[in-house]
């Protein structure tokens, strides 16, 4: 999980009431008087749950740590997403919740299939925080209708991948999910290599080694508005190429070649133009873009110079920095390409708490990690992408 689960910290945020309803849906902690226990206030609570028997406690344990997971913004976009698709005339009782957790904890109480589905793409958001995603273009746009027989295509490509590559990947469960934004997810979840670990088995108090086999994960995103696909795998480009070709025959049922180089899924070099405007559209709530760090490729080097914004500047204070660079090196921008750039976005705030901010990376030809950002700013990322010409959708 991306977050270090907490049992006190999780059980302090679910409102007494919540707490007393899920243990009781379970037929546990009858004992505990929770008509005494002033709010937060958890040690009867956690005693007894540790005291509950072991099948039992880990049961519990696993729930809570997806309530914890699910209780952030981006977990609680998925929620409200899966709510207002099954059961809309129930998002007055969501919005309702004080905390995040008690959100989380009432969807699991009254809307159980939300539940496991924002559980599973949390833990899937988890997976891929932070790293970038491999996206290529100029596929065809086709939308999709989903069953199980192309579920059972996408898995035996990838175990016909992956067993021969890799000797591991024998077994393969996929799980579609479409998300907002016209985007189809799809989980894959493959046996990895078996391995031995030390464990503490039932009431015994000396660990004993043990043998088993993990899962590793894949996630393929496809978009037909434009004809993209993001991969996440573990692997460099011996890994992803094959995978984007096994996703395209198995789901869209078509052969593709591998992704020209020449036809880059991201173009950056045109962002070098002074004082580059990076317009917005009202709608999107943007208060404030900029570009925050530009990573450089000059002529005849075989390096790069990255040039940072101080944070506190001026929006255009990246390329009062870079003229300087420009000066100093003596260097033909003309021939000079921009590898990768990060950019910040400030979105409008009148509530109480910290501004919403919105940070990515955009790497040439074909990285990002944009799409492991919350739902709901995601989605102004990419179309403030395209605006700014940085997203090649041609062809």
């Amino acid at each position: 999980m991306a977050r270090p689960f907490e049992p006190r910290k999780i059980l302090k945020q679910i409102s007494n009431p919540l707490l007393h309803a899920f243990f009781d849906e379970r037929e546990q902690l009858s004992d505990v008087p929770w008509d005494e226990l002033s709010e937060h206030k958890i040690e009867p609570v956690f005693g007894a749950w540790q005291a509950l028997p072991e099948c039992d406690r880990l049961e519990v344990q696993v729930l809570l740590r997806d309530i914890y997971e699910l209780a952030d913004h981006r977990g609680l976009a998925v929620l409200a997403e899966e709510i207002l698709w099954r059961c809309p005339e129930r998002g007055d009782e969501f919005k309702e919740q004080h905390s995040k957790a008690d959100k989380a904890m009432w969807v699991y109480l009254h809307v159980r299939g939300a539940f496991d589905e924002a559980a599973l793409f949390a833990r899937a958001d988890a997976l891929a925080a932070g790293r970038h995603w491999k996206r290529r273009n100029n596929l065809p746009r086709i939308p999709l209708d989903v069953d199980d027989d192309m579920l059972a295509a996408l898995a035996g490509a990838l175990t016909a991948f992956y067993g021969p590559m890799q000797m591991r990947g024998r077994h393969c469960k996929v799980v579609h999910y479409h998300r907002h934004g016209a985007a189809d997810y799809f989980f894959a979840y493959l046996d990895d290599y078996p391995d031995k670990h030390l464990v503490f088995d039932g009431d015994a108090d000396q660990p004993s080694v043990r043998a088993d086999r993990y899962a590793f994960e894949n996630v393929f995103v496809y978009n037909a508005d434009d004809g993209s696909l993001e991969v996440f795998a573990q692997g460099g480009k011996k890994v992803w190429e094959p995978l984007q070709s096994a996703f395209c025959k198995a789901v869209l049922g078509e052969d593709i070649d591998p992704a020209d180089p020449l036809r880059p899924s991201f173009k950056l070099d045109h962002v070098l133009t002074p004082d580059f405007p990076l317009p917005t559209d009202p709608a999107d709530g943007v208060e404030d873009a900029r570009i925050t760090r530009i990573r450089l490729v000059p002529p005849g080097s075989g390096g790069y110079v990255e040039i940072k914004a101080n944070p506190k500047g001026h929006r255009n204070d990246i390329f009062r920095k870079l003229e300087r660079w420009i000066r100093s090196e003596n260097v033909n921008l003309d021939d000079t390409r921009v590898a990768s750039a990060s950019f910040s976005l400030k979105f409008a705030h009148d509530g109480p708490g910290r501004q919403p901010t919105l940070s990515f990376d955009v790497s040439a030809p074909n990285s990002s990690n944009l799409k492991s950002k919350p739902d709901e700013h995601r989605a102004v990322g990419e179309r403030c992408l395209k605006r700014w010409g940085v997203v090649d959708d041609e062809g």
